[in-house]
């Protein structure tokens, strides 16, 4: 199975536990701007793909602070919501972006979505924490059998 496989299975099934419609993941680039990686399913993709090119979002803020952040509703009117981003991402209603810390750094945001409006709760941000903590373990075991491979010429 290669790495971007095992990243999508992670993705579902971190969906699936979470109890939510879908998760995505943005990485920073060598330039230190968010770039869509993965997600279970187009909306997903949508989703990250928007923030990428309007160049804002709850991932984007969510990197830029360093810390959690929950939209109840990206279609809401700012400052609570994404009203701009919500037209280009329309399925997805709530997110839920944690920041992904490996050692001291920032390398990216996982965002957990809803297709409908969504509080989220204290123990849905501690549990959007773990497993963030948990898929950046899973990003360092990625990245170490990328590098572990034997040389195949490609």
């Amino acid at each position: 199975m290669d790495a971007s496989s095992v990243l999508e299975s992670v993705l579902i099934g971190m969906a699936d536990l979470f109890g939510v419609d879908g998760a995505a993941l943005m990485l920073l680039d060598e330039e230190d701007r968010l770039r869509a990686v993965g997600a279970t399913d187009d909306d997903g993709l949508l989703l990250e793909s928007a923030q990428e090119s309007v160049g804002e979002g709850p991932a984007i803020d969510s990197a830029s602070r360093c810390d959690l952040v929950a939209i109840r509703d990206l279609h809401a009117a700012s400052p609570i919501g994404y009203p701009h981003l919500a037209a280009y991402a329309a399925p997805v209603h709530a997110v839920l972006s944690v920041p992904l810390i490996e050692g001291a750094e920032l390398i990216g945001v996982l965002d957990f979505y809803a297709r409908v409006g969504h509080a989220w709760g204290p123990a849905e941000a501690e549990a959007g924490s773990h497993l963030g903590e948990l898929l950046v373990i899973v990003l360092q075991v990625l990245a170490e059998s990328r590098t572990d491979a034997p040389f195949s010429g490609q």
